[in-house]
């Protein structure tokens, strides 16, 4: 139901549009790991992530619907399921990366630690791959 303001049509807002394409709690995780990766299976999510299966199927369908990400099938036993990025998806990463420095910065400046891993995505770390395979195990 779209909501109207007057002349003001909240629904059909950039903001409204932009928080709903790549804003929620998985999607800019995904949309930077695979940029990361270059291609990305799903089994590498469920590695890094805490994520379940059904968010990440339902997230990864999401931006593939939205044209962010292209799935890729190859016809072999067992199957081989690939995810890229499209033209789309890479013109998000430089918003990102704002979004990220800003975040990094005011962390640092507040003394907040800071993820690793995802300090590794945006090249403030360098790659460690022992935290990339399994970014949950105990120090």
């Amino acid at each position: 139901m779209t909501e109207k303001y007057g002349v003001y049509n909240f629904e059909n807002d950039p903001y409204n549009y932009v928080i709903k394409t790549f804003c929620n709690k998985w999607k800019t995780y995904i949309i930077r790991g695979i940029s990361y990766d270059g291609t990305t299976r799903f089994s590498r999510f469920t590695k890094q992530l805490p994520i379940s299966e059904k968010v990440l199927t339902t997230t990864l369908k999401q931006l593939e619907a939205d044209g962010i990400i292209q799935r890729t099938v190859y016809p072999e036993v067992p199957v081989r399921v690939e995810y890229s990025l499209t033209d789309i998806g890479k013109s998000i990463l430089p918003i990102l990366d704002i979004l990220y420095d800003w975040g990094w910065k005011r962390m640092k400046n507040l003394g907040i630690e800071i993820d690793p891993l995802g300090e590794m995505w945006h090249g403030y770390r360098e790659k460690d791959n022992s935290i990339m395979d399994n970014p949950f195990k105990k120090k």
